[in-house]
């Protein structure tokens, strides 16, 4: 995975909780595995990103289609079925940790269709 598509899985992972405007315990400790699993190789702190991140997810939820535009455009780094198979299974295992409800379904449903189809 590259660092771009790394910040992308972040910036996801950081956007799901606000799908149902809930962030249990379990995938609260579940994100943050998976940020130390994935790896950081930027020059920029990871701790920045995070805090940045935060706030982009604050403004992606302000609105149905200002997330979905939000989870298309960082789906769209994910060019492989590779790469979108990862992506999406760290993602669906943070949200899906605590059980599953409508708006994560939702939310799961609108990243599944935002990835771009691979070659």
């Amino acid at each position: 995975m590259t660092q771009k598509q790394r910040e992308a899985l972040f910036d996801l992972i950081t956007l799901a909780p606000y799908s149902d405007s809930h962030l249990s315990l379990a995938e609260e400790n579940l994100a943050e595995s998976a940020f130390i699993a994935e790896g950081w190789e930027s020059e920029h702190p990871k701790s920045l990103f995070l805090e940045q991140s935060i706030a982009r997810a604050r403004e992606a939820a302000e609105s149905d289609a200002t997330m979905a535009a939000y989870i298309e455009s960082r789906a769209a780094l994910f060019t492989d079925h590779g790469s979108q198979t990862e992506a999406y299974g760290v993602v669906n295992g943070v949200i899906s940790r605590d059980g599953q409800n409508s708006s994560e379904s939702a939310f799961l449903a609108k990243l599944k269709n935002a990835f771009p189809k691979a070659d």
